[in-house]
């Protein structure tokens, strides 16, 4: 079975990409930029996702599609809105628009936990946009999808804005163990690896048109890690917290948004729809 995975040379998706290699699977990455984690048998295709007719080349020769590629940095996403609107939105749709047309037999989408969340600004807006258009795909045109919502991940190949990966760096560089974020936060992290072995697990039938929630067993005050990091890298505990939650990050569980509800507004004066029909009668007879 062939395999495709758009943003295959990321973070994420070039472990996912080696899981799907060590089970036996026949991979293509598509990215904008060369992996640096080629491995052996994988192929590589370049291009975008806002290049239909690049990303057509990749997705017409595949059975499967992961679609992993995006702006993921809430800080990113938060100073260029439109840009995150093409890449996450319109990105998406080009490759749900293309799977569509070559009957592509699963599409997986990779989201976020804070897709359902009063944080994470404009990436979670875009997420959340994403994953209707997903799914009105499959009812539109019987598109199989799973949707994977990742949590906090970390380990190697994650870049310095990864949490875990900056605040190690911070405090090789600084001496110092750095938190920006408040004393209360919590998270429940899950290493690269078991979200790649489970992201190529939904592959069952069972997880067919399901949105799947990929997070950490065990849930870990902040605090507790830092004084952690701290003793392994031999630094002072004492450590240094900003006073208020990360702009468009969470303290605790970003899993509980509500849609607010619409609140009814009638104008004092209405047309009466009988009256209003009978004009709009009189105005098409004139064209």
């Amino acid at each position: 079975m062939k395999i495709l995975i758009i943003g295959g040379s990321g973070f994420l998706g070039s472990h996912i990409a080696d899981e799907l290699t060590f089970r036996g699977y026949e991979v293509i990455i598509f990215d904008k930029k060369k992996s640096k984690w080629l491995k052996k048998g994988q192929k590589m295709i370049r291009g975008d996702v806002t290049n239909i007719s690049s990303l057509e080349r990749a997705i017409k020769k595949s059975d499967v599609v992961y679609h992993m590629a995006a702006i993921a940095d809430i800080g990113d996403a938060m100073e260029n809105p439109i840009k995150t609107v093409k890449v996450n939105i319109l990105g998406t749709v080009n490759a749900l628009e293309l799977s569509k047309k070559y009957k592509i037999k699963r599409f997986i989408f990779g989201s976020s936990i804070y897709v359902y969340s009063r944080q994470g600004g404009f990436y979670r807006s875009s997420k959340q946009a994403a994953e209707l258009y997903v799914e009105e795909y499959s009812r539109r045109h019987n598109l199989n999808y799973t949707i994977l919502r990742f949590g906090s991940i970390y380990g190697p190949r994650a870049d310095v804005r990864n949490g875990l990966s900056k605040i190690i760096k911070d405090a090789l560089k600084t001496g110092q163990v750095r938190y920006r974020g408040t004393k209360k936060a919590v998270r429940q992290f899950i290493h690269v690896k078991d979200s790649a072995k489970s992201s190529v697990n939904i592959l069952n039938k069972k997880f067919k048109n399901q949105n799947i929630l990929l997070i950490g067993r065990q849930s870990s005050k902040i605090k507790h890690l830092l004084l952690y990091i701290a003793k392994v890298l031999n630094l002072p505990k004492k450590m240094k917290f900003d006073r208020k939650t990360n702009h468009g990050h969470y303290d605790i569980s970003p899993y509980n948004y509500m849609p607010k509800p619409a609140k009814k507004y009638f104008t004092n004066t209405s047309i009466d729809l009988r009256q209003g029909i009978l004009e709009l009668i009189s105005e098409i007879k004139k064209k």
